[in-house]
């Protein structure tokens, strides 16, 4: 029976996360794949007459098969040294991976292993099993550690405190980056890291190892599969709602992080003593001919985002006027790195994109009402270049088909901050903010986290 992936937004603290620029693929797509409805060591999923996969210490019971509610699963028992193991060359047991030929020098093709598995008890001193991939072409190898409450990088760099990894089914990916000497590990979707290297020591073998090295490592662990394939590969974006983002917003008057007189502790405000303000679950401006906006101060944005940082930033408005002549820009929304700075601006029935400093380089992006009530706009940044950003407005990828790059006027450390407001008198009018909800680190496709309309019938 195959178990529903839970989603789990870890990360490692004090670091600002960035996906590889690298092709989406979903595991299901990989060329080699085993399902655990067999043991892998009875398996020969090329065809080539011999074994994958070599069970090391394989006597008696360590590895298998579940039944019952558990079919489609294996149970590995480890004391220390029990694993499986394909290292073989051409003409033995436990050959594939060889002869699968990844390799990682300059032309390198990299490599993208997933397993979803769960940890019942970690017993061994360093962790309960690993999960060990190398090209033998260089010294650096991968180690991944599992043991009870934590995820580890080598002996003793930990990934991740994960209270429930000895608990729950959770879906790990491990990539080895093509022409590089870095790893990037993915939990449930979310990136871990992306820039780990060796994890065990100069040592050029040529194998896949899932399982126990040595008596430092012991337990039970229960595996639903294990894929693995040529080339690397970050996984399918996951949809979340913005609800479960770390960094929430939601506009209550009591909330000391975000003010209407100029004293809130995460955001800076200018031009707010002649412009009319309230907050009652929804920040309301008419800024009176002020130019009237909030900035993150450095500790809610800049010091925790670098140019290659990811990010997701999604935010609910309603625009109630827009009184600039030969235009319909009264909200601007900037979601900014070092490297690139995503700027929106919406207006009573359009929302833009600017790319440039000159207004007449906008992207239109929709021109559905944003007056009649209060709609959502998301937008990604993927870290990696002046292109990586992505506009959602209520569901619907409102860029679809557009290549939508960071302001190319306003970019450098000076400009690494989210605002939002009217920052000059090209752009004017009144707006509501429900809430503004942000993810660093993390790039997260669309998912309906609101509920339009509310239709009563009588």
């Amino acid at each position: 029976m195959k178990h529903t992936t839970i989603l789990v937004s870890a990360v490692l603290a004090g670091a600002a996360l960035t996906a590889p620029a690298l092709t989406t693929l979903d595991s299901s797509q990989f060329d080699y794949k085993y399902e655990m409805d067999a043991l892998p060591t009875t398996e020969d999923v090329d065809n080539n007459g011999h074994y994958d996969f070599t069970g090391i210490n394989a006597g008696a019971t360590w590895c298998t098969l579940g039944t019952g509610s558990d079919s489609g699963t294996i149970t590995m028992n480890m004391t220390g040294g029990q694993n499986l193991i394909s290292s073989a060359k051409e003409g033995n047991n436990g050959d594939l991976w060889p002869i699968l030929d990844v390799h990682a020098g300059e032309s390198g093709t990299g490599y993208t292993v997933e397993v979803r598995l769960k940890v019942i008890s970690s017993t061994g001193s360093k962790g309960a099993l690993v999960l060990n991939a190398s090209t033998g072409d260089t010294s650096q190898n991968s180690w991944l550690v599992f043991k009870s409450g934590k995820l580890a990088w080598g002996f003793n760099k930990n990934i991740s405190e994960i209270a429930d990894i000895d608990e729950d089914w959770h879906t790990y990916r491990l990539v080895r980056e093509p022409g590089a000497s870095v790893h990037s590990v993915w939990m449930d979707g979310v990136l871990l890291g992306s820039n780990f290297g060796d994890g065990i020591g100069a040592t050029t073998i040529n194998r896949l190892l899932l399982g126990s090295a040595n008596n430092d490592y012991a337990g039970q662990v229960q595996v639903d599969y294990l894929r693995f394939t040529k080339g690397a590969y970050v996984p399918v974006p996951v949809p979340k709602a913005s609800i479960d983002f770390p960094v929430k917003y939601e506009m209550d008057a009591n909330d000391g992080r975000i003010s209407i007189s100029g004293n809130a502790s995460d955001w800076t405000i200018s031009g707010y003593s002649g412009a009319t303000i309230g907050m009652n679950g929804v920040l309301s401006v008419v800024p009176n001919g002020q130019q009237t906006y909030w900035r993150t101060t450095d500790s809610a944005w800049k010091n925790l985002v670098t140019a290659n940082t990811a990010f997701t930033v999604e935010f609910s408005a309603k625009i109630n006027s827009c009184t600039i002549a030969g235009g319909d820009r009264t909200l601007q929304f900037w979601a900014s790195t070092p490297r690139a700075t995503g700027v929106l601006y919406i207006g009573m029935n359009h929302v833009y994109w600017q790319p440039t400093s000159q207004m007449d380089d906008n992207v239109e992006l929709d021109s559905n009402s944003n007056s009649d009530r209060k709609h959502v706009f998301r937008i990604t940044y993927d870290g990696v270049s002046r292109d990586g950003f992505t506009v959602w407005r209520d569901g619907v990828k409102i860029s679809e088909g557009k290549t939508l790059a960071g302001n190319s006027s306003w970019s450098g450390a000076n400009y690494n901050f989210v605002r939002f407001g009217i920052p000059g008198t090209i752009n004017a009018g009144a707006f509501n903010i429900n809430y503004i909800r942000w993810d660093i680190g993390n790039v997260w496709d669309w998912k309906e986290s609101y509920t339009p309309f509310t239709m009563v019938i009588r």
